[in-house]
């Protein structure tokens, strides 16, 4: 990459957001799920933008072409895949289709009212989500396929045969009508404006590969496996005893669905500039465990209470000694502000700790906003600036204290709710930017306000 990918992803999102209002969380999630090879449906009344999106999405990419066809119950094979070649059939007896111009050929497809597709349709399509392939008679067609958007104003109907395609859609997202008063005068305010994306912005095939290869070298911490294995144990005894508890909502997610969503966290991960999955990439779960809307906010309060501990469980891992306490040390002044492991004014998990240890830099922000990097090699670690107000390392805000004596912050003063609220959303380009949109995870996060190591 020319410039840093998260960069390029925020510049992306940005532009491809431009004029769609209220819009840029379910552009950003139409992007992620393209760049890790995932499909996402889109649920929402007529009119609120659904097949915009899927315009804005081509943008993203160079030279590319897009498939668009609202679904009717008479809708047949020959209008999504392309009509039955007569010439092949009559001359070398080869039933084929000619794909140029259907979805075969199409880099972004966009399928409105998904539901209503015949069975022949549905097959066809599985295997196009599942393996990227069209068998065209004796031939199979390898799709140049990256994002298949597909929406509905509806779920799938029970008991018509519709799990497996509603399985293949990873990502699922409720497009709602636009909210905020000023963003709905802009809307019906503003005449109509072509949207044009940057020439220098949309991914070359080159990048596109390139991207694809940095998604497969990213790490899962056993942290945020541990997390997701407590998680997927849930579901699986919700879903196992749903029949004895009729008010229970549980979905059931499949080990492939589990497989597919770990990809989604990786690139996340990738995509935000990092080569580790942390916990600002599971808030994504909250649009991959539902299968009805009505489980939407059990999922959120599930998915916070898993980011929470996980969060907690990382500061409860305390290093009390190693080769930096003399390093992480209070200042003889008194007046800079210090931080220390073990005994010291500032406790930092053990997790934290050994990255600091391999050379893994941490980042002090001013109460101004403004940002350096602290270099945790250096013989001298002090942090040296009167205003210096947090330090933060991997997923975590840690707020510095003043001297005052030799006396310790206990856990409970730095579990800063809004600190890491605010933290994990701005790691992550594809989250929102509201903190009030999380309220589960602050609610969560206050009940082990009163750990003590």
């Amino acid at each position: 990459m020319t410039i840093d990918i998260r960069e390029r992803m925020k510049l992306l999102v940005r532009e491809m957001s431009k004029g769609a209002f209220e819009r840029e969380e379910a552009i950003g999630l139409s992007l992620l799920s393209a760049l890790s090879g995932e499909s996402i449906f889109l649920l929402g009344l007529p009119g609120v933008g659904k097949s915009m999106i899927a315009r804005r999405l081509k943008s993203a990419f160079k030279d590319s072409s897009c498939f668009e066809y609202l679904m009717s119950r008479f809708s047949t094979p020959d209008e999504i895949f392309g009509p039955v070649s007569i010439s092949k059939l009559k001359d070398e007896d080869t039933y084929e289709r000619c794909v140029d111009g259907y979805l075969p050929t199409a880099d972004v497809i966009f399928l409105d009212e998904i539901w209503k597709a015949g069975p022949a349709i549905q097959n066809s399509l599985l295997t196009a989500l599942n393996e990227k392939i069209f068998h065209n008679g004796k031939v199979d067609i390898n799709l140049p396929l990256k994002g298949i958007i597909a929406a509905s104003n509806e779920l799938p109907a029970e008991d018509e045969g519709l799990e497996a395609l509603w399985d293949r859609f990873l990502i699922r997202y409720i497009v709602k009508p636009i909210n905020h008063k000023n963003a709905f005068m802009l809307l019906i305010g503003n005449d109509k404006m072509a949207f044009k994306m940057p020439g220098n912005l949309p991914l070359s095939p080159d990048e596109y590969a390139e991207i694809q290869k940095g998604i497969d070298r990213v790490i899962v911490p056993e942290a945020v496996m541990e997390s997701l294995f407590e998680l997927r144990e849930l579901y699986a005894k919700r879903f196992a005893n749903k029949e004895e508890d009729e008010e229970e909502e549980a979905p059931y997610i499949s080990d492939r669905r589990w497989k597919k969503i770990v990809g989604i966290l990786r690139a996340s991960a990738y995509l935000n500039g990092r080569s580790v999955v942390d916990f600002s990439d599971c808030l994504l779960l909250e649009h991959m465990l539902w299968d009805k809307d009505t489980q939407l906010s059990k999922v959120m309060k599930d998915v916070a209470e898993m980011v929470a501990t996980g969060v907690v469980r990382q500061q409860r891992k305390i290093k009390a000694n190693g080769p930096f306490s003399e390093q992480l040390a209070t200042s003889d002044d008194g007046e800079h502000y210090i931080v220390n492991t073990g005994q010291g004014e500032l406790l930092i998990g053990v997790d934290e700790y050994q990255e600091l240890a391999d050379g893994k830099p941490a980042y002090g922000r001013f109460a101004s906003g403004n940002q350096i990097i602290v270099d945790s090699t250096a013989g001298d670690f002090r942090l040296k600036c009167e205003k210096f107000g947090t330090l933060n390392v991997n997923t975590f805000t840690y707020q510095l204290q003043r001297k005052r004596g030799r006396k310790s912050v206990s856990i409970e003063d730095i579990m800063d709710t809004p600190a890491i609220i605010e933290e994990l959303i701005s790691r992550n380009l594809f989250l929102r930017e509201a903190m009030e949109d999380y309220p589960y995870l602050a609610a969560v996060t206050n009940r082990f306000k009163g750990f003590r190591k």
